[in-house]
C-alpha cells in the first residue's frame, strides 16, 4: 500500500431487469502503519435492528485488514427516475483504517486526490480538530454518484462513513444518508492501536558511492558497509 491515500468506494447495488452491476471507487483511507499491533479485544455486542425486527453479532475483526469495510448497510431497491429499468440501493458504509499522520494530513491527502479524480466537491467543514465532514459528486460509469462523508481521528484510527446514491435520486434520500453518517462517532473501547514507526532512512554523506542495488551473495555486511564508506576522487 502506498504512504497516502488509497480511494475505495463501494457502489455495489445498482441493477437492471436482467443483471446487477457493481462498480468501486476510491474512498479516502489513512496513511498505513507498519505492523499495527492490537490488545486483546473485547466481546462485541450484538447489531440491533428492530424495525426489521432481527438481530446479529457483527463481524468484528478489529484494523488487521484496513482496505475491507468494518460495516455496509443498504435501503431497499428504488428505480432511478431517469430509467426504471434500473434500480439502486441507497447505501452507508464505515471503514476503519489505522493511521501515522494526523486528521490534517488525512484532510490535505484525501482533498488533493479527489481533485486529481476530477471529483466535484460540493462542501466540506473541519467541525474540530479530529472530525471533517463533506459532500461532493464522483462521476462512476457514465452516472453521477451523490456522496455524503464523515471522518473521525481518534486512537491513531481515521472512523470514515460515507452514504452514496445516484445524484437524480438524491433529493429522495440525502436526508436519509447524512443523517446515518452523522451519527457516527468513535467510542474509545477499541483495543488499544500501537503504531510501529518505521525506520528512518539516512541518506549516505555527500561524495559517497551509493549501495549496490543488489549484494552479491559472496560479499559480507562489513565488506558492504565498507563500499559504502568509499570516498570518490
Amino acid at each position: 500500500m502506498r504512504n497516502t491515500f488509497v480511494f475505495i468506494f463501494s457502489l455495489a447495488a445498482l441493477s437492471s431487469a436482467t443483471a446487477a452491476d457493481s462498480a468501486s471507487t476510491p474512498a479516502p483511507t489513512a496513511k498505513s502503519a507498519a505492523a499495527p499491533v492490537l490488545a486483546a479485544a473485547p466481546a462485541p455486542a450484538p447489531i440491533t435492528l428492530p424495525n426489521y425486527g432481527f438481530r446479529i453479532d457483527p463481524l468484528d475483526v478489529g484494523t488487521a485488514a484496513p482496505l475491507s469495510p468494518a460495516l455496509q448497510m443498504y435501503l431497499p431497491m428504488a428505480p432511478l427516475p431517469s430509467n426504471n429499468n434500473l434500480t439502486f440501493s441507497p447505501n452507508v458504509y464505515v471503514q476503519v483504517v489505522p493511521t501515522l499522520g494526523t486528521m490534517k494530513d488525512y484532510i490535505n491527502d484525501a482533498t488533493a486526490q479527489m481533485q486529481a479524480s476530477s471529483y466535484i466537491i460540493r462542501a466540506q467543514n473541519t467541525m474540530t480538530a479530529d472530525q471533517w465532514d463533506l459532500e461532493y459528486i464522483a462521476v462512476l460509469n457514465g452516472l453521477a454518484m451523490h456522496w455524503y462523508a464523515k471522518a473521525v481521528y481518534s486512537g491513531h484510527r481515521i472512523y470514515y462513513a460515507a452514504g452514496g446514491v445516484p445524484d437524480e435520486m438524491w433529493a429522495m434520500y440525502g436526508d436519509k444518508l447524512k443523517a446515518c453518517v452523522n451519527s457516527l462517532q468513535a467510542t474509545g473501547t477499541a483495543p488499544e492501536l500501537k503504531v510501529v514507526m518505521p525506520s528512518p532512512v539516512t541518506a549516505p554523506p555527500a561524495g559517497s558511492m551509493p549501495m549496490p542495488a543488489a549484494a552479491s551473495s559472496s560479499a559480507s555486511a562489513p565488506a558492504a558497509k565498507a563500499a559504502a564508506g568509499t570516498s570518490t576522487k
